[in-house]
């Protein structure tokens, strides 16, 4: 009876994929009384007074797109000081805006909030900022405190950071490196990845595959196949499917530029060489490519050339 009576005194949290599907069916008056609920049981136990209490139901709410409850919970917390107030409450609302896709207001809410909780911010609230400037593909805005927005702020950002004595982890270097690499800076990015290693840091697949991706993007094989090589002898991470399959679409993408040139300046290719590259396109699902390929063949060629590309050609699965 007693262990029925506790369980209805603290009911449990709810999951937050039940508070996501409470969302999705319009019920977020659910949610509400749901968390309210948890709110009201836990008064005067030692919950209240826990850190991860106030950021679970923070986040339920962040969860059910009801970001103005999630910040009124924040607001209830600092008011009332039931816990202590810490830079991880920043990096909270922080992540509420950015999982809600309100960029603008993790920008605004940088300027205001860590003076408002008495807090100072450090390496995580910068790396959740940074993200939200990727993921906006704002490169030149950088931070709102650099005076001027060229292309080097972001790199003149993360020197503002590295002068106020934050050093930045693993999360940020993957940031300047995505940044990088979209801008086609695969070489720096590849620096970069040097730098994470020589500070003892261990890289993840993200550092390798983001530049193996870039290279990739550029053209750059030989590179590609350099860091693809210095992730097997690293042995921080496994290689995935990822870096293969872009390394190879990269090749089949450049045998096809290279066949169309060759065809073009009326040289006849290695039958091999073409027939390998048809049957890659049509594995890669580009079977109106391998096809146009094959048209073009047949046009260049003649005589018993042409007749002895025919039996290649029927043996092909177009």
């Amino acid at each position: 009876m007693n262990s029925k009576l506790a369980i209805l005194k603290n009911p449990p949290f709810p999951s937050f994929k039940a508070t996501k599907s409470l969302a999705r069916a319009n019920r977020l008056d659910l949610v509400d009384r749901l968390l309210e609920t948890q709110k009201l049981h836990s008064q005067d136990t030692p919950a209240l007074k826990s850190k991860s209490f106030w950021i679970r139901l923070i986040m339920l709410y962040s969860n059910a797109g009801m970001v103005p409850q999630a910040l009124q919970m924040l607001n209830d917390l600092s008011r009332n000081r039931y816990c202590n107030i810490s830079e991880k409450s920043l990096c909270v609302i922080l992540t509420v805006y950015l999982n809600n896709g309100m960029f603008e207001k993790i920008h605004d809410c940088f300027k205001t909030l860590p003076k408002k909780l008495g807090v100072k911010p450090k390496v995580v609230s910068h790396n959740l900022v940074f993200k939200a400037f990727v993921k906006e593909n704002k490169i030149k805005s950088a931070w709102a405190y650099l005076k001027n927005g060229d292309q080097n702020g972001f790199d003149r950002a993360m020197k503002e950071v590295i002068n106020k004595g934050f050093e930045g982890n693993l999360a940020t270097y993957n940031h300047r490196i995505s940044r990088l690499c979209k801008s086609k800076e695969c070489a720096r990015a590849k620096k970069l990845l040097d730098e994470i290693v020589s500070k003892g840091l261990k890289p993840n697949s993200a550092s390798y595959n983001t530049i193996i991706d870039g290279f990739c993007r550029i053209g750059d094989l030989e590179s590609t196949k350099k860091v693809l090589d210095k992730m097997l002898s690293d042995e921080y991470v496994l290689p995935c499917s990822f870096a293969y399959y872009s390394l190879i679409r990269s090749m089949f993408d450049m045998a096809l530029e290279m066949s169309k040139e060759i065809i073009k300046r009326k040289w006849v290719p290695s039958f091999e060489a073409m027939e390998g590259l048809v049957k890659g396109l049509v594995e890669r699902s580009k079977s109106e490519k391998a096809k146009q390929v094959v048209e073009k063949m047949k046009k260049r060629l003649k005589g018993d050339v042409l007749e002895s590309w025919g039996k290649i050609e029927a043996a092909l699965p177009l």
